[in-house]
């Protein structure tokens, strides 16, 4: 699979770090596996991100990111049904944040 990213990150003064990114894959499951990859349906194919980190006095920092993963679905036949009775669709919309203290 083939996945491009672009990422920039900025030293803003005070201790300041700013982030941020991109990433784009194309579908890595076609539509006739499906039913195989209920168990891990890694759907998505965008998603950005976004986080800064602050410098503290004492040497210590916090940090914050965020991504957003782009709604993406995935559908197909059930092969070990009739064929064309039944659809199986995997769907994918996520957000996640993180919050970390360093010392």
């Amino acid at each position: 699979m083939t996945i491009y990213k672009f990422g920039m990150q900025w030293v803003k003064g005070e201790g300041w770090t700013w982030r941020a990114g991109y990433s784009y894959g194309k579908q890595p499951i076609p539509s006739s596996e499906v039913l195989f990859n209920i168990l891990a349906p890694g759907v998505i194919e965008q998603h950005a991100t976004f986080g800064f980190t602050k410098s503290l006095a004492n040497g210590h920092e916090i940090s914050f990111a965020a991504m957003y993963a782009f709604p993406k679905e995935v559908k197909g036949t059930n092969p070990m049904e009739a064929p064309n009775q039944q659809t199986i669709k995997l769907k994918m919309h996520q957000f996640d944040f993180e919050i970390g203290y360093s010392f």
